[in-house]
């Protein structure tokens, strides 16, 4: 399993991410969320298995409910990594605190397009963990 801290490396395991996710017919789900962690899992069929958790850590942000669920976006991506511009417009809007010395991303789920950001799907965190429940799938996140 990965653990992202990097803005290129969070970069690459959304890109992975997204070609494993791309039309697998993913429900997702929040399973747990408080500021530490965001935990929100994905499913082909939740009455049978989890294929993937995701996990934000460190979350100063986020404008998912805590009990969220959403189908996937089938024929697009599923996650989004915000450009640093998009970034500091929502920290700046929505007057967000980031501790000194801190680096943050803001990661958007296709919930209702990357564009609206504003309003639902986003989070903003210090870190992102992908885990598959498929040992191949994991593998290609080596770094």
């Amino acid at each position: 399993m990965a653990v992202f801290c990097t803005y290129d490396d969070i970069k690459k395991g959304i890109q992975i991410f997204n070609k494993h996710a791309y039309n697998a017919g993913l429900d997702f789900k929040v399973y747990t969320s408080d500021q530490h962690c965001l935990y929100v899992q994905g499913s082909f069929d939740f009455g049978y298995y989890v294929n993937v958790d995701i996990e934000f850590r460190e979350v100063l942000y986020t404008n998912i409910a805590p009990d969220a669920a959403w189908p996937d976006a089938w024929h697009a991506d599923q996650l989004f990594l915000l450009e640093e511009e998009e970034l500091q417009d929502l920290i700046d809007f929505r007057e967000i605190e980031i501790p000194e010395g801190k680096t943050v991303f803001g990661i958007v789920f296709n919930i209702i397009g990357k564009d609206n950001y504003f309003i639902n799907g986003t989070v903003i965190c210090t870190s992102m963990y992908i885990g598959w429940r498929y040992p191949d799938y994991n593998a290609q996140y080596a770094l």
